[in-house]
């Protein structure tokens, strides 16, 4: 089966291949349609061409209402009281039957407070407490409205290679574990949502070379630089001095129902460690690898795990693991969804360790609207002695 929930491939680059039926073999160009793409295959049998994509034009909207009470998180509100938007856009501007063509992609990402406690507080809606991680377009603040991606992307060879170049979101592309990725209505701890490790900047100018080796694997590079914040010129090098090299290499085995995906990573910017050393170039270097396995329709799991050579940048080490599974075997879009992250600090003390374990339900309502209520339960919150940490809310997502 074909997933049909184009909001999870639009927020998260969904891979939809591991969810086929077994005997459907992959067509030439379908895993970097897969990640690139807002729309399903139009092989599948319940998908039905829009008139607007007869002309190249592919989008998908999702706004949210979200509530998090945090009064029992330390140093945090009450809660924080959000309106969520996420928008993006592919439009066709070369056509090319044969090789893919060439496509504009723009990406909207914001949050607004809604009284006056959330407008004026930092906390991002995917409440991180501790673990360590780039800011991703999916969970800003309660302020933000931004662009996170201007792109260009041109497909070659076949539809076998593309090249993404521009403003680019490196989280739309790299790591994009189908069950964990989209924010507005699965985890919303960022733990879970992208690798704390992997660094994976958004509005900073940079460019992907996308290439499907096989029917049943890929491999992408992707550059970009780092340290420019969202509504900055990211050509800018007073800026954005620093450059991050990530990869990705991607499998799918056992007739689709497993998912491999291995992330070998190289940072370089100036860093103030507070030794007495001032600014400094410094290198960081890891690996993240991950895994999906879907044994029946009704379940998913996954886990992801990476370390860094240099405890700075980034989290030195992680592991998280967790599950999607289908309660009610005919409401075929709710889920439960359980997961666990342990995530070692920057600082090598005895207090460099934060656990996580997050559980929500996705309740569909129709096919525009669902409620996701969520707690999770967070210990040695930003890696300190201070009181454990619980956060719960509820979001109402609705998808056009």
């Amino acid at each position: 089966m074909i997933t049909k929930n184009v909001m999870t491939i639009a927020l998260s680059g969904f891979l939809a291949l591991p969810l086929m039926a077994q005997d459907e073999a992959p067509a030439v160009g379908d895993l970097l349609q897969g990640i690139n793409m807002f729309t399903p295959a139009e092989g599948d049998p319940s998908y039905k061409v829009k008139a607007y994509e007869k002309f190249g034009t592919e989008w998908a909207v999702d706004a949210a209402y979200g509530l998090w009470n945090t009064e029992k998180v330390p140093g945090a509100t009450r809660h924080t009281n959000l309106a969520l938007i996420h928008a993006q856009l592919n439009q066709r501007l070369i056509e090319d039957n044969a090789n893919g063509g060439t496509w504009l992609r723009v990406e909207f990402s914001g949050s607004w407070g809604l009284d006056r406690e959330s407008a004026q507080s930092d906390t991002v809606f995917a409440d991180m407490v501790g673990n360590a991680t780039y800011a991703h377009a999916d969970h800003w603040g309660p302020h933000e409205g931004v662009f996170p991606e201007v792109a260009l992307m041109h497909y070659f060879a076949g539809k076998r290679a593309c090249i993404i170049a521009g403003m680019v979101n490196l989280t739309n592309y790299f790591d994009a574990v189908s069950i964990a990725n989209d924010s507005f209505a699965g985890f919303t701890n960022s733990g879970f949502i992208n690798s704390t490790i992997l660094p994976l900047p958004d509005s900073n100018a940079g460019a992907i070379l996308q290439v499907e080796l096989t029917r049943n694997s890929y491999a992408m590079v992707g550059v970009s630089r780092t340290g420019c914040s969202a509504g900055y010129n990211p050509f800018n090098s007073d800026f954005c001095d620093g450059y991050a090299v990530v990869g990705e290499y991607g499998r799918i085995m056992a007739d689709g129902t497993v998912t491999l995906r291995i992330n070998p990573f190289y940072t370089s910017a100036d860093v103030d460690l507070d030794d007495g050393k001032g600014e400094n170039r410094r290198q960081n270097a890891g690996l993240v690898g991950s895994i999906e396995y879907t044994p029946c329709d009704r379940l998913t799991v996954y886990s992801r795990a990476g370390f860094a050579a240099k405890q700075y940048l980034s989290n030195s080490a992680e592991f998280s693991v967790g599950a999607n599974f289908k309660l009610i075997p005919s409401r075929e879009d709710d889920f439960f969804g359980i997961s666990y992250g342990v995530f070692k600090g920057q600082t090598p003390t005895e207090n460099n360790r934060e656990q996580v374990v997050e559980a929500m339900y996705s309740l569909q309502i129709n096919d525009y609207v669902k409620v996701v209520p969520h707690i999770q339960y967070v210990a040695n919150p930003a890696y300190s002695t201070a009181d454990d940490a619980v956060i719960w809310g509820v979001q109402t997502v609705f998808s056009f």
